[in-house]
């Protein structure tokens, strides 16, 4: 006897209707978000993946930047690990940011620390530190040159009082990366005030009311609750301080370019040089793929150093 499949009930037949109905929301609120996003990813990819495509494709290459471009491998990076110049350049920019990176981190900390004990005015301190960020970097690097001017700066006045002979900060080959590291600093240590403030201010009031009724100090609670708790906002703060310390150019630019005798040259101010003086377009480009591998690499070891666990 031939036997018939029964026919789908009223009631399969609804929920399979309710299932594709959900799948074309989906796709509809996703193609909305996608569409709200397209602007941004069109500038994104504009403006930083294909000038990055381009700078990896010119690093092969040999040429002006408006004339023909001469394809000749990896003689560029040959050149560039054994040019003595960018290799006292990648020194510098390593020194900026050992000296920079930690320094600000630090103060940033305390600060933030501090700002989250004061009861009043927090708007007014986080504004006040944030304010040299938002200055534009000509203006910021002006006022600091007569900060440390050899003659009549404010800071060498205040190390005179002290006994101490003027510096020449500038022009002194031993202490101009120290100008300029306490520059950044200056200028920089408020975007991470905001950032650890903000962190402080997520970490659950019970936690530290817990360690002080065991009797723990404000010392201990901050060195035994908050520092590990801060862990993934230092991660961050960490890797954001080195790509920008790597990277610096402006201050360099404004202020000393590049000397006395090469003593504050960073790999980005000679980028700048070899691709819009010299017209060595292929060599800087080289350079700037260096770079970015380097700074990735750093990248990459302080996020797994960083990388925590910790929920709050």
């Amino acid at each position: 006897m031939r036997t018939t499949s029964p026919l789908p009930t009223l009631s399969q037949s609804t929920v399979r209707h309710t299932e594709r109905q959900r799948k074309w929301r989906k796709v509809r609120e996703s193609a909305h978000w996608y569409m709200l996003l397209a602007p941004s990813l069109l500038i994104i990819f504009g403006f930083s993946t294909i000038p990055l495509i381009w700078s990896i494709y010119y690093s092969f290459t040999k040429g002006s930047m408006l004339g023909s471009k001469t394809f000749i491998g990896i003689q560029n990076y040959v050149t560039a690990l054994n040019h003595p110049l960018f290799l006292k350049t990648i020194g510098n920019t390593a020194l900026y940011a050992v000296m920079t990176v930690p320094i600000v981190i630090v103060l940033a900390t305390i600060l933030a620390i501090f700002l989250v004990q004061v009861p009043k005015g927090q708007a007014f301190f986080r504004n006040t530190f944030y304010f040299p960020l938002v200055a534009p970097v000509v203006i910021a690097a002006n006022i600091w040159a007569y900060i440390v001017n050899r003659d009549f700066g404010p800071l060498n006045l205040i190390l005179g009082w002290l006994g101490i002979p003027s510096v020449d900060w500038l022009g002194d080959p031993f202490w101009a990366i120290p100008a300029i590291v306490m520059m950044e600093i200056w200028r920089g240590f408020g975007f991470y005030v905001i950032i650890l403030f903000a962190a402080l201010q997520s970490i659950s009031k019970d936690i530290y009311e817990a360690a002080r009724i065991d009797g723990a100090s404000f010392l201990r609670v901050i060195w035994s609750v908050t520092i590990p708790l801060l862990r993934p906002a230092f991660g961050f703060c960490f890797i954001m301080a080195t790509i920008f310390n790597f990277q610096l150019f402006d201050a360099v630019y404004v202020l000393t370019q590049g000397g006395p005798a090469w003593s504050t040259a960073t790999v980005s101010w000679y980028v700048y040089q070899q691709a819009f003086q010299a017209d060595n377009v292929g060599f800087a480009s080289t350079m700037g793929v260096v770079l970015l591998a380097i700074t990735l690499i750093l990248s990459m070891i302080q996020l797994r150093f960083f990388r925590s666990d910790i929920e709050y």
